[in-house]
């Protein structure tokens, strides 16, 4: 391929060319050694942009609604939006609950890896989304197919960006994120900063009433989130990003061993280690990849023999939702079940 003008003519008909489904193929070879492009939107080349951008907020700040366009700082530099993006693609199913949650809905989305649908928990709301693949094996020609204005993946991705990249402008996000500092970028992306402000609201209400309500119930009790593995019984702490919902906005007490839990999100023990935990109550995940041996401890005389099994105060959650989806939508579901648990139970 030539340089100059002739590298910029073969782009514009290898542009027009991927509209064909027959060409899909031939297009994603294409694509790939092309310079990242997009009508209306800046790149991470290092170019001034061609308006004065607006602040990223932090810590979910929310920002005055306003025109674009707009800068948004990620891991790979800088990208600026000239305009609202109308097909955004998004490539870890948290970025499409975010988007739901604040009115939005992207052109297409991958899916949770073992799963061929989107999660349940979403209804049908994702039901004229199209699906790009896993969050572990993006389908480069699938996205390719629907013609992004945007891309939103995270670090997760790290070996896909390059290829991912060169199809649309692209937002990598830090994988492990708050939730709600993700709010505040879809929110700019998307023009709803009013709405995402009004999620971000209406949780922190929410679990400042609930955490209210389970220290007058629980008093000093604690509370451990443990998971039946292959490997042994996976034990999280508050670095876990669903030990933080627990622990840090619905303030559920520690027991010692979770508190010694600092440089990591979890360890794993053996069987015969559990009681060392020394909970009152317990939150169990499972799900289908470790059914097996959930069942395995549940019938194991160590767990049964625990007071907090013997009084009915281990409760059955499902994993997948818990673990897995990190978007307010999701969020908000696993306060409702942790708190109903709780304060439902002896």
């Amino acid at each position: 391929m030539n340089q100059g003008t002739e590298r910029q003519a073969a782009g514009s008909k290898a542009y027009a060319a991927h509209k064909s489904r027959l060409l899909v193929g031939w297009m994603l070879a294409l694509i790939l050694v092309l310079t990242a492009c997009g009508a209306g939107a800046g790149t991470d080349s290092g170019k001034e942009p061609a308006a004065t951008p607006t602040e990223t907020p932090s810590n979910a700040e929310s920002q005055t609604a306003g025109a674009f366009p707009v800068t948004i700082k990620h891991m790979k530099g800088e990208l600026t939006l000239n305009e609202k993006p109308n097909k955004v693609a998004v490539l870890d199913v948290k970025f499409l609950d975010q988007m739901l949650a604040v009115g939005e809905k992207p052109a297409g989305s991958v899916i949770a890896g073992g799963n061929t649908n989107f999660p349940e928990y979403l209804g049908d709301q994702p039901s004229d989304v199209q699906v790009l693949g896993t969050r572990d094996e993006p389908n480069l020609e699938a996205i390719v197919a629907l013609d992004p204005d945007l891309i939103i993946m995270t670090d997760f991705q790290e070996k896909q960006y390059e290829s991912v990249s060169k199809i649309a402008p692209t937002l990598v996000l830090d994988f492990y994120e708050d939730w709600r500092d993700t709010l505040a970028t879809v929110a700019k992306i998307t023009d709803k900063q009013d709405e995402a402000e009004t999620v971000r609201q209406a949780y922190e209400e929410k679990v400042a009433g609930l955490k209210a309500q389970l220290t007058e119930k629980m008093g000093d009790e604690t509370v451990a989130l443990i998971r039946p593995r292959k490997e042994g019984i996976r034990v999280h702490g508050i670095e876990h990003r669903t030990g933080g919902i627990l622990y840090q906005d619905l303030g559920l007490n520690m027991p010692a061993l979770v508190q010694e839990i600092k440089d990591d999100t979890s360890v794993e023990i053996s069987m015969e280690k559990v009681p060392e935990i020394g909970a009152d109550r317990y939150f169990v995940l499972s799900d289908e990849l470790f059914a097996a041996e959930a069942e395995a401890m549940a019938s194991n005389q160590v767990w049964k023999s625990l007071d907090a099994v013997k009084d009915n105060r281990a409760y059955d959650v499902n994993s997948t939702l818990w673990i897995a989806y990190y978007g307010p939508l999701a969020i908000n579901l696993i306060v409702d079940q942790a708190s109903e648990a709780l304060l439902g139970s002896n």
